[in-house]
């Protein structure tokens, strides 16, 4: 005792699809999928070229306390035409006791190596000495 008014089945509600059309037989599948032909050409018409060097360096991604205080060493070094000249007077006479220091120290060094090389010659000539000695008994 079904009644029309109830629940259809599901095939009924579905319409009705066309039959399918004859066509061309299906194509092969494809295989090339890339290629580099003509890609060194065109890159090469123009050249390659290096990539520009940045005039500053990016700060991006460094410690911020760091740049910070760069920033604040920058302007501390910030100075006129006269102190710029006192300075570089001054780091000359610096550099100069640095060289004349290097060079006593340098002279002293050599100094040291020749007499260890002349206690050497003496410990030499007295181990040669008593061999000798000692084959003379």
């Amino acid at each position: 005792a079904q009644g029309t008014t109830g629940p259809q089945s599901p095939a009924a509600s579905k319409p009705t699809e066309p039959p399918p059309r004859p066509s061309a037989p299906p194509a092969m599948a494809k295989s090339k999928n890339h290629t580099g032909h003509n890609q060194v050409y065109k890159n090469h018409r123009n050249g390659i070229k290096r990539t520009r060097r940045p005039k500053k360096m990016s700060m991006q991604g460094m410690n911020c306390k760091f740049v910070r205080n760069q920033a604040y060493a920058k302007r501390g070094m910030r100075c006129t035409a006269e102190e710029k000249q006192q300075r570089l007077a001054a780091q000359k006479e610096a550099q100069k006791k640095m060289e004349e220091k290097k060079a006593t120290e340098r002279a002293n060094r050599l100094k040291e190596l020749e007499e260890m090389k002349d206690a050497e010659k003496l410990k030499a000539a007295n181990k040669q000495a008593k061999k000798e000695a000692q084959q003379k008994k």
